[in-house]
This record gives structure tokens, sequence and C-alpha cells, in this order.
């Protein structure tokens, strides 16, 4: 790098070298050890950057660009706002290593000692400052297996994923097919994806070609091979097998979970106490995360069903932005709503349980109101206790730890005698005791009111808590009432009535004597024991006066000049004591962030469905839907009364038949709401996965094993495939893993290619699904597949001569009236084909010119 060569070439100047002075020698060996970082060099009250990183910074933070040293540009940032320009810098891609001064520049003898006390990368974020309360920012690690596991461009072969979020030290694991990989980052939405890096340093292709916003950094090959990924694991957790996690030390995702824990040990300072000899401790246990657990959505369908986010970008519009508006109290419900629409469950025993807890606040709103409250206490239980644990709380960190604690008390007597919420009241009551401790030990030692920011100037330890730090702060606050009783005891002494005591910020504090009263000090001047009122110095002389001090207005100097650093080097010195205390029980505050964060999910299940008129649905095992009234969960909020319920019927009602229709086609115009019902009905089967209730009249629901859509049209041009390619690699993807399980949502396949070819495909398509027997909504503009349906008005034969109707596939179409030439939708579906798209009505509804339209007609 530049910087490296601009040093070498001026390190035989020697000292006189500004480049090679002893603090920039410090500065290339940090930077040396921490290649493609920005480092950020604390030097007094600025982090200053040198060389390349210094011109980085001009660009990215816009700071000023300057020379102390010819040839060594430099820029800077204050160290109080740090925080602003670290979280800009991230938001660039870059990654930031900050180097801090270990020794007080006082206490140095030559350079003062520094040291890199943490690597920030847009995957290991901690600080309340870099990340918004609800956002996830979870770093991941993949490995691949078998014959091409260095990451080439291969298919096929299986692939192991490790995540953990540093902010709230959740950790699991999954291994899935390599063409599942994708699908499960989409879920996970990982900030920065970790791999094998390569002999050349490149990306490899797979992972290359993985779509994901996500930062890719490679990483040395060794840390994610099995006998050395399974032994940094046993060192993090001390244990000696990893079988207590469901781990097998030869478990496929172990290699993965090492690599990606090497990482973030890596960018955490360790040699803290709190960092427990090389170990995180606020990181839990890799949980291993099987698919059969959850409802899968992929990729598409996240996208198409706008789940996190509108197809626009942004949260506003989508499942999850409506539900977190007025939903969720507390920073981790928020965080973890979105994963519970992202990993629906699919056993039925969890998820009646939660559908008891919702239907209790539905019926009880005073319950509902009272764990409101209650949870509104508390503040953000992980994201404190990762900074904890990393050495990184601030004193509102620990005050905020000590009354979310304080508020288990009250949260234990809202759960108290609730059968539904029976198994949360365990959980909370198994963690009380340490919680009820440390909100104790807190409320004795820290102000309720006024918390400082930091501990720079102390103020946080409440009065009376420690004697010595009483002791400062009583010398430093009656230091007035000292020198008034000292100038008395002076005057009493001296017989000078016009002696005062003084200070002065360039010579402490004085004894001042007029210039007609000198001679009476000669006396105390010529005595050196202080025992006998003697032991004066003459300190200052002017024009009209003299100034002395004694020995003890010089202790007494010398004390508070002191007291004011003494007593904050105490306070942070209990302050450290108060952290390590807590992060003895951040077992039990996991345990607290848990119940809280999964009853404020169900909270905000409870205040939607009260709000928005949901129902509980009915969960069977028989691969049916059934609903009556469905509503939009989105749309539903925005339109109100506007919006028109449909009804959904699929495989059957609950006493399913073999043969009942499990796929239905659905034609009708544009605009007419198709694609609104299809969505419908996908969003409503995911939220009663969920354990919510569904915006509907009734609804019954078969337990899925996935949700496909392919919906819209989009292209992927950077990747090669034009917008028919993505059709149809998705159609093919639902095509090769859609089960009798699986509720499939399709709409308009084969609208990229002509007609012929784009007919002869969605025929296709619609008979082997309906082959297959998964629940499917099949929406199109091919009113020639509504001849698949038995009792069709439209008759052809397959070339055998066998029929082409299919028992379990019926038409529905979404009914429209045309009046004067003119098009009103009624967005009403029925039974039935339709006949019509009215193509050239909704193309005048969207303003074409009517010349064009007029064209149209005749044509």
């Amino acid at each position: 790098m530049r910087y490296i060569a601009a040093m070498a070439s001026k390190g035989s100047k020697g000292q006189s070298s500004g480049a090679d002075t002893p603090a920039m020698r410090q500065y290339r060996g940090f930077k040396e050890a921490h290649p493609g970082c920005v480092l950020f060099f604390r030097m007094g009250d600025f982090y200053e950057m040198f060389f390349d990183d210094a011109e980085l910074a001009h660009r990215v933070l816009g700071v000023t660009l300057t020379r102390r040293t010819e040839g060594v540009p430099m820029a800077g940032v204050p160290y109080h706002s740090v925080e602003g320009y670290l979280r800009r810098m991230i938001q660039a891609g870059h990654r930031v290593a900050v180097c801090e001064q270990v020794e007080e520049a006082s206490q140095a003898k030559g350079v003062v000692k520094r040291d890199v006390t943490r690597v920030i990368t847009p995957g290991t974020l901690t600080d309340e400052t870099l990340l918004a309360d609800e956002q996830v920012n979870p770093c991941a690690a993949v490995v691949f297996h078998g014959s091409d596991s260095g990451g080439g461009s291969g298919g096929g072969g299986r692939a192991s994923l490790a995540w953990a979020e540093l902010s709230t030290g959740s950790f699991a694991v999954a291994t899935v097919e390599v063409d599942g990989l994708a699908d499960e980052l989409a879920r996970v939405g990982p900030g920065e994806l970790l791999y094998c890096e390569t002999a050349d340093g490149e990306v490899p292709p797979r992972v290359a070609e993985l779509p994901t916003g996500a930062a890719k950094t490679g990483r040395p090959g060794w840390q994610f091979r099995p006998a050395e990924a399974s032994e940094a694991l046993k060192k993090q957790y001390r244990v000696a097998s990893l079988a207590g996690f469901g781990l097998a030390d030869d478990d496929p995702a172990v290699g993965a979970a090492g690599g990606l824990l090497a990482y973030l040990l890596e960018t955490q300072k360790r040699d803290e106490p709190s960092g427990g000899d090389g170990v995180l401790p606020h990181l839990r246990p890799p949980r291993a995360v099987a698919q059969t657990q959850h409802l899968v959505i992929d990729r598409a369908s996240l996208a198409s069903l706008e789940v996190e986010s509108t197809l626009r970008g942004g949260d506003e519009g989508s499942l999850l932005g409506v539900f977190r508006r007025g939903g969720c109290v507390t920073a981790m419900g928020k965080r973890l709503l979105r994963e519970w629409l992202c990993y629906p469950l699919a056993e039925r025993g969890p998820i009646e349980a939660r559908q008891r807890v919702v239907r209790a606040l539905v019926d009880d709103r005073r319950f509902a109101e009272e764990l409101a409250e209650a949870l509104d206490a508390l503040h953000d239980v992980p994201r404190i206790t990762a900074r904890l644990a990393v050495d990184r709380a601030t004193p509102r960190d620990v005050v905020g730890l000590g009354r979310s604690a304080a508020a288990a008390e009250k949260l234990a007597e809202v759960l108290a005698d609730r059968p539904p919420t029976s198994a949360w009241a365990e959980r909370l009551d198994a963690v009380r005791g340490e919680l009820d401790d440390m909100a104790q030990r807190i409320a004795a030692a820290c102000k309720d009111e006024d918390v400082p920011a930091h501990l720079r100037d102390g103020g946080l330890i409440r009065d009376g808590f420690d004697a010595e730090l009483d002791e400062q702060r009583t010398l430093k606050r009656d230091a007035n009432r000292w020198l008034a009783g000292y100038q008395k005891k002076l005057i009493d002494r001296t017989g000078v009535a016009s002696l005062k005591v003084g200070f002065n910020k360039v010579f402490g504090y004085y004894i001042e004597v007029t210039a007609a009263n000198r001679v009476k000090m000669e006396d105390f001047l010529s005595d050196p024991d202080p025992e006998a009122g003697g032991g004066w110095a003459r300190k200052q002389t002017l024009k009209n006066a003299e100034r002395f001090i004694t020995p003890e207005l010089k202790e007494f100097e010398g004390n508070v000049l002191r007291a004011g650093e003494r007593a904050v080097a105490r306070e942070q010195s209990l302050f450290a004591e108060l952290c390590g205390s807590c992060r003895e029980q951040i077992a039990a505050l996991h345990g607290y962030a848990d119940v809280a964060a999964e009853l404020d999910v169900l909270l905000c299940f409870g205040r939607r469905a009260a709000r928005y008129r949901y129902v509980c649905p009915e969960l069977v095992d028989t691969p049916t839907l059934d609903f009556a009234g469905a509503r939009h969960p989105v749309l539903d909020e925005l339109l109100g009364d506007g919006l028109v319920p449909n009804d959904v019927v699929l495989g059957g009602a609950k006493d399913y038949e073999a043969d009942a229709p499990s796929l239905a086609l659905i034609t009708g115009p544009n605009m007419a709401g198709k694609s609104t019902y299809i969505r419908t009905a996908a969003l409503v089967t995911l939220l009663a996965h969920t354990g919510g209730f569904v915006p509907a009249e009734r609804a019954v629901v078969g337990l899925c094993d996935r949700i496909f859509t392919r919906v819209g049209a989009h292209d992927e041009l950077h990747a090669g495939r034009s917008t028919f390619m993505v059709e149809m690699t998705e159609t093919a993807n639902i095509c090769h893993h859609a089960t009798p399980g699986s509720l499939v949502i399709l709409d308009e396949i084969g609208r990229g290619t002509s007609t012929l070819d784009g007919l002869s495909l969605a025929w296709a398509i619609a008979e082997h699904l309906a082959g297959v027997g998964c629940r499917c909504l099949f929406a199109t503009h091919y009113h020639e597949l509504t001849s698949l349906a038995p009792g069709s008005d439209r008759t052809a034969d397959r070339d055998d001569g066998t029929s082409k109707t299919l028992a379990n596939i019926t038409n529905l179409n979404v009914t429209a009236r045309e009046w004067n030439d003119q098009i009103v939708f009624l967005h009403r579906v029925a039974a039935g084909a339709a006949d019509r798209s009215y193509g050239i009505q909704v193309a005048r509804l969207a303003g074409l010119p009517d010349p064009v339209v007029k064209r149209a007609q005749e044509l």
C-alpha cells in the first residue's frame, strides 16, 4: 500500500521524519495487522487517519484533508462524535479498526500505549448508534460440501450456513441443499457473509452469485476445518462435546459455526476480564435450525408477498411494516416479529400454544393493556447485554438494565394465574431471583435521573454508596467552606484583617497580604515549623501585595485538584465492578429477554386481531384451505371497508375428499383483483402458521410445508437472466420441490414469450401441479387453460385421444361488468371461467391515447 512505501522511504531519515515518529510506527504496525480496514487512530481528542485512509475519509465522510508533514495526508474526527462517522463509514461498505489510547498520556513514558479494541464490520455492529432498534444484522458464514466444496460454480451438493448476531448473542446453524442456500440467506438477512478465501484472493463464483446484499469477506480456510472449528466452539462454551447443542463433532455445520466464531472473536477485544480468556460471554450456543420445524418460504416468495419489504423498497406497506406499526412495544419484540414472519412454524402444537395466548389477549382487553404497560418498562435487554459482554456498556445502559430487571416483578404479576401464559410465567420465574438481585444492586449504586451518557466526568454513582467516592466529592464540593474557615484562622493567627485566601488557574491557591502588612509575615517566613504556624513560603510578588503558600494550603490544593480526577476514577472502578456483577447474570438476562420478546409479538398479534376483526384459524392435518371473507392483511388496514373480502376453498373443507379441487384457475380482467386474491390466500396461510389470528370471517388451514409464489416480472441482467428466464427458473424450482403439503401461487405464467409457447408452458405446468396435488391458485389470461377443469364449455383432447380435464382443477373468475363501453370492477371472485380479459378497456383507464384505443378495437 502507498502508506507503507511512503514510510519505508522516509525511515532512513530517522526521528526527524514526520512519517517515522514513534506514534507513526505504532500506526504502521496496527495498519499492517488489520489489512482491509480503515484505521481510526486515537490521538488526544481526535481519531486520526493517514495516507489512503485519510483520502478515503475525505471522500466518504467529508472531513478536511490536511498535511502536517509533507507527503503524509491526514484527516481526523472528534472522539466524542465518532459513532456517527463510524456509521457512515460502515454504510459505505468499509471495515473499520478502532485504535484507542490504553493509558493516560500523563502516565506514559514515551509514546502513549495504544491498542485496537474493536474491529467494526457490516456484520458485527453492537453500538446503539450504529443499529436501528428493529434492525436485525447477523453475520453469516457459508461452507460448501462435496466435490465443489471450494465454492466453485458447479451446481448441486449441500452447504452449511451459520449466522450470529453480535448485538444480541443469537447463534444458529443449518445445512441445506445448495439450490436452497439463497432462500435461507433471504430469511436470515445477514449484513456480512464469510467464506473460505481462495488462493487468488477472488470471491468464489458460488459465493459471488448469491443474490444477497451482504458484504462478502474471505477468511482463512483453516478456520473452517472441522477439527479446528470444533475445538474453537468447545473452548467458547467450555464443553467437552457439542452433543448437548444438538451437534455432533463431525456435523457439517460445525465448520461454518467455527469459522464464524473465529471472526467474531477477532473483531472484539478479548483480553479484558469480561472477555473470559478469549470467549464472547453473551454468545449463545448454536441452535440447529431444521426445515421441518418451519413453513419454508423461499426468497422469491418473501419478495413477491412483500413480507419484509415492498417491491419498491422499504418496509412501509409490507406485512412486517403494518404489523410493527402500533403493534410491538419493545425493540426486541420488533426484531422477533420479523423472525416469526420469515420462519413460520410447521408443527401444530407450538402454533396452537401461541393461539391460546392471542385469544386471551383478544378476549381480555384489560390483560392486554396490563401486559403492554409491563413490557413498556423494558429497555432493549439483549443489546444492552451484548454491549455489557464486550465492555461497551454505558451508564445509561446499566441503569436501563436495572429498570428492566425490576420490571420482571410486574410482568410476573400480569402473567400470574393465566393458564394460556403459564409456560412463559414458569420461564420468567426461573430467572426472577437473579433479576431482582441485579435490580437492587443497580438501584443502590446508580442515580435514577440525569444519568450521564458516559463516565468521562462521572455523575452516575449515588452519594452515600461509597465512602471513598463521597470523600473526594465532599472535598471538591466543600472547598469554598474550607477556604473561608482557613482564611479566618489565618487572620486570627496573624492579626492581619485584610488577609485573603484565593485561587488562580495559573498559580493555584495562595494567601495574599497587602504590601503594608508584609512585615507582619516575617515571623512566619522565618519559622519552618508548621505546627507553630510557620512554614510560609513566598509564591508571587505583586505591585501592592505579596502572595504566600503554606504546607497546609499546599496539601489542600493537591487534594482538591486531584479530587475530581479521583472521584471520576473511583466511579469508573465502581462501574466496572457493577458491570462485572451484571455479566454473571447474562444467562438470566437472555431468558428474560426471550420471554418478553415472545410476549410482545403475541401482544402485537392480539392487538391487531382485536382492532381489525381477525379470527383464530382452525388447524387441520388434511391439505385444505377454507377461508370465508378473507382479506389481504395490508390492504385491510390501508383500504378499510373499501376492500372486498373473498372466499378461498382449495382441497375441500376440513372433511377433505381426495378428488376435491386442489388447483384453481383464476381468470378475469387486469386490475380486477386476481393478484390480490392469490396473495391474500398466501398471506392468510402464512399468518396462520405464525400462531396469530387471520383477517377473515372463518378460516380452516391445513398445515403446509412450503409456500411458493411466482408473481410479477423482473429480470436479473447482472446474472445474465432475462425476465422470462427468471420466470422459468422460479417456476422450475416450484415444479421440482412442491409437495402435496405445499401452497403454490402462480400469476401469469408464460407471458414472457410468444403466445403459443407461453400457453403451452402454462398448460403443462398446470397439469404437472395438479398431478402433484398441491394447493395451487393459478391466475392467467390464457382462457384456453380453463378447459382443464371438468364441465368447462371448452373442449379439446390430447393427441393420444384422452381427455384433458382433471378432477382436481376448478375455474374461478374475478367479476366485472361492462357499461357504455366502460368496465366496472366488482373485485368479487365467483365460480366459473371468464371469457374476456377486457384489456382494451383497462388500457383506456390507464390513459392510453384515444386513437390507439380505437385502433386496438378495430384490430
